[in-house]
């Protein structure tokens, strides 16, 4: 390990807890030189501390190499022992200096203000500060005392703390007066109040006297306003004066496709990522919005939109017709002239339907790598993505969530086709089974083998196996290579007394089947996608434990599986996933209720890293 090249020892790392490096500096000199810091470690991880990690405490107290850290989360940590620390580690505050990132997020506990400001002092180099959902932060009325600024913040996420106030808000900006990215989400700005209210609200007014301000400053933006109201209004004095520098901008908020043709014709190509909230089409469906996207959004990396409408639907509710407005249907929709786009998130744009897909993705779309795809995609448009895309091999996160039209066909051309995902999500699916990530396609009516495309079969296959029944018919234009191969199209292969249901002989079949030698190359299952770090099968209902022992089988790279909500999956098969998927770090098995105590240790003492969510 001591003569691996540097990248492939990260690759390896990345794999490990702080707890792992500590006990792998121990094995030779050169690797304990190579990680007596955090610099490595930093470099792949947030270093975190939190209330239960006095260890870590110790860790950064005793640390003489502090060099390369950059982000560190004090979530949740406990503020006397942090004041404690600044005062008498001289290694803390070196490692403070050198910050570019800091992160309070989601901490439930109270810090003063003044040990706020007095850590901050000591973080010279510091960019990014995180005080998102730190609600308890902004119930202290005592900013005022503070009268130090840090020139070196320019990028404030404030995203969830509905206690922040006009006055909280007034004094974080003089105290950071260089801001250039802020993120106000969750946060509904109200409007007209007395000067009484201004310490329990945070006005429109007041943000839009501050953003028109130092308009020429900003670079990004998230915004919210109230779910019920439209903000076409405000959004249209927001931008009275254009902020020239703006490439990030997010609105959640109920508005027009005319008010956003507005801000966009203002911003003139300058946005690089744009995320609409709550987006009211007009009679005319989604043709607006792609006209004024393609004009005046050109430059777009990122694209978001979303309608107000259910994101989750579940399994029962897929079934029953849930009724929307009538639109038009969209004549000429084209993101041709996004050439940047990479990340394009589409979910809930119902109004689109297979014709509207299809034309979209015959764009040249070359570095798109994140698409997430709406309700009415069908298993024609992922056949045309996996097929005549242009992005086929760039794409590395998939979001088929609520697609209930999908079948287990589409599950297979995207294990064959998009080699390089990453992430896989087809959430609240009641089509799909098993049998799509263990590769097959079988008939229901006489278990017949479905192929996705014409191919050659090896007869060793068929004679090999005692599993099949078949018939054959030479077709006119035969392309069999007798006597090695045949043609798929001349021959029905069936599975002999296979069940679908999860029986011991049935289970029998599919060993001999995914065993033999020639399975991969006539089948193509979920183990293609070598690279997948995430895959989410949430409210699956189809799926069993087959999935575990036939599906799953080496997935080295996967670190997270969500089959919450899958009622069919019990105990068996659970131990098999630790050496399926030794990466594996998180697995969410809310709402299997038949999976049982015993069934989730069994499952730990075979995936020794792994952490098991359970609600």
């Amino acid at each position: 390990m001591e003569n691996l090249p540097v990248e492939i020892f990260d690759l390896i790392l990345a794999h490990l807890t702080l707890t792992d490096w500590k006990c792998l500096r121990l094995t030779s000199r050169t690797i304990y030189t190579r990680l007596s810091s955090f610099s490595s470690y930093s470099h792949i991880h947030s270093i975190i501390l939190s209330p239960k990690s006095s260890s870590g405490i110790t860790l950064l107290d005793k640390l003489t190499l502090m060099e390369g850290i950059e982000h560190l989360s004090l979530s949740n940590f406990n503020y006397t022992e942090l004041h404690t620390l600044l005062q008498t580690s001289e290694s803390f505050r070196l490692c403070l200096n050198q910050l570019n990132s800091l992160s309070f997020a989601r901490s439930a506990t109270l810090i003063d203000s003044r040990i706020f400001y007095e850590l901050l002092s000591y973080c010279k180099s510091l960019e990014k500060l995180d005080l998102s959902n730190y609600k308890f932060f902004f119930l202290s009325h005592n900013f005022s005392q503070n009268s130090n600024i840090y020139p070196s913040i320019k990028r404030l996420n404030l995203n969830g703390n509905i206690h922040l106030s006009d006055y909280a808000f007034n004094c974080l900006m003089k105290s950071f007066p260089n801001i250039e990215s802020l993120h106000l989400l969750d946060i509904p700005l109200r409007s007209f109040i007395t000067s009484n209210e201004n310490r329990t609200v945070l006005t429109f007014e007041n943000v839009c006297s501050y953003i028109q301000k130092y308009h020429e400053r900003f670079k990004a933006l998230t915004i919210s306003f109230e779910p019920s109201l439209s903000c076409d209004t405000q959004i249209k004095r927001l931008f009275i004066k254009i902020p020239t520098n703006l490439i990030y901008f997010h609105i959640d908020g109920t508005l027009n496709v005319s008010t956003l043709l507005h801000f966009l014709l203002l911003f003139d190509n300058h946005l690089e990522i744009l995320i609409v909230g709550r987006l009211k089409l007009d009679h005319t469906g989604c043709q607006p919005l792609f006209d004024a996207v393609s004009q005046y959004a050109s430059n777009l990396k990122k694209l978001c939109v979303f309608l107000n409408i259910p994101l989750h639907l579940s399994a029962t509710q897929q079934q029953q017709q849930i009724r929307f407005p009538v639109f038009n249907q969209s004549s000429d929709i084209s993101l041709s002239s996004l050439k940047q786009l990479n990340d394009l998130d589409i979910q809930t744009l119902y109004p689109l339907n297979e014709i509207d897909l299809i034309k979209l993705f015959s764009d040249s779309l070359t570095y798109l790598k994140k698409l997430a795809l709406p309700r009415n995609t069908t298993d024609d448009v992922i056949k045309h993505i996996c097929i005549q895309s242009s992005f086929v091999l760039s794409i590395t996160h998939l979001n088929l969530s609520n697609c209930s039209s999908l079948s287990n066909r589409s599950i297979l051309l995207i294990n064959k086709y998009l080699l390089s995902l990453r992430e896989l999500t087809i959430n609240y699916n009641i089509n799909i089974n098993d049998f799509s990530l263990i590769g097959l396609s079988i008939c229901g009516i006489g278990k017949t083998i479905e192929w996705l495309s014409p191919t050659l079969i090896n007869r060793q296959f068929i004679d090999d196996l005692s599993i099949w029944t078949y018939t054959i018919t030479h077709q006119t234009l035969c392309k069999c290579q007798l006597p090695t191969y045949i043609s798929s199209s001349c021959i029905k292969l069936r599975l002999k007394d296979f069940s679908f249901d999860n029986d011991e002989y049935s289970e029998r079949i599919l060993f001999m089947l995914t065993e033999h030698k020639l399975f991969n190359e006539y089948f193509y299952s979920i183990n293609k996608l070598k690279n997948l770090k995430s895959l989410k099968l949430r409210q699956c209902i189809q799926l069993t434990n087959r999935l575990f022992r036939f599906g799953l089988r080496s997935l080295p790279n996967l670190k997270y599986l969500d089959i919450s909500l899958c009622e069919k999956i019990d105990d068996k098969n659970l131990s098999l996933i630790g050496q399926a998927c030794p990466s594996i770090e998180t697995i969410d098995l809310s709402g299997c209720y038949k999976i049982t105590e015993k069934g989730k240790q069994i499952l730990k003492n075979t995936a020794k890293r792994v952490k098991i969510v359970d609600f």
